[in-house]
């Protein structure tokens, strides 16, 4: 009796799922989830994984060594960064940027064990920041490992422009020469996206890698005709800030065949309002949540 109220109550699950009116909606854990795990580390997409994303959201910076480097930031933040002597990085210290120290320097810190005030469920660890090209190798592995359907990737260039730029974070197209080769080196096809708030990148990523799938990040500009204006082409996909979307611009993207991703949509109610307005996919902090509220 026992075995059969489990394979009943399996079924209805898997009814349930089958029937949601947004079981198509790309599930994306930003930074891995970092709600749940150590931001942009091995330890955060393995976990992503097993809760049951379709696609894994990440950053890239360089070292000075000319490393692909999985960080958010182009420092170690005070946020979740400890020396390789045991001290703690603090807001008020100067900025250790990756793109003035070799990555066998960046490996050296600890970025899993200190508690994140931001994120209070986060699972504490010892982790450091992953080159780009190993964590793609290890998802690919563990999803292959676990049975997974090929997963599907959403990797940010993280350039801007600023005093700061060819000295404290590579300047816009040799940070678009060094990583876009090594994403494609992964032979990943129309599992890589690449976004970034840089218009200059997405100019220049669509000039000379036509073949790149492009999202353009945008912060809370909600005017959807006046943002695309500012690109010379049609980008695959549209990354808003979740606070404008909407059901209008999201029909207006549909209707030029451009789907929309906003990020980082991490309240529960925000959640379902972006799903109700037509959003191809939606990125989030705790990928939990979207499994939970979504299938």
């Amino acid at each position: 009796m026992k075995r059969t109220l489990i394979a009943i109550s399996a079924c209805l699950a898997l009814c349930a799922a089958a029937c949601s009116p947004y079981r198509n909606i790309d599930l994306q854990a930003h930074r891995g989830g970092a709600g749940l795990m150590p931001e942009n580390t091995v330890s955060a997409m393995l976990n992503a994984i097993d809760l049951g994303v379709n696609t894994l959201e990440f950053d890239l910076h360089l070292s000075a060594d000319k490393q692909v480097v999985v960080s958010h930031d182009p420092y170690f933040h005070p946020r979740y960064s400890t020396r390789p002597d045991g001290s703690l990085i603090q807001a008020d210290d100067p900025k250790e940027y990756l793109y003035t120290m070799p990555y066998d320097s960046i490996v050296k810190y600890d970025v899993g064990l200190r508690p994140v005030e931001r994120w209070p469920e986060q699972k504490k660890l010892a982790e450091v920041k992953p080159l780009a090209g190993d964590l793609i190798d290890a998802t690919e592995a563990y999803a292959a490992e676990k049975g997974r359907k090929p997963l599907n990737y959403n990797i940010e260039i993280k350039s801007w422009p600023g005093e700061g730029e060819g000295t404290l974070w590579p300047e816009y197209r040799e940070f678009c020469d060094v990583c876009i080769p090594l994403l494609l080196s992964k032979n990943l096809g129309d599992r890589l996206i690449v976004q970034t708030f840089d218009s200059r990148s997405m100019e220049y990523i669509h000039e000379k890698w036509p073949e790149v799938i492009l999202s353009y990040l945008t912060e809370e500009e909600p005017d959807i005709e006046e943002i695309m204006a500012g690109l010379s082409f049609k980008p695959q996909w549209w990354s808003p800030n979740y606070s404008v979307v909407t059901p209008e611009n999201v029909a207006w993207c549909h209707e030029r065949g451009i789907k929309v991703v906003p990020w980082t949509v991490d309240d529960p109610d925000e959640i379902l309002r972006c799903a109700k307005c037509g959003s191809d996919a939606i990125i989030s902090n705790y990928p939990d949540r979207l499994i939970k509220i979504l299938r």
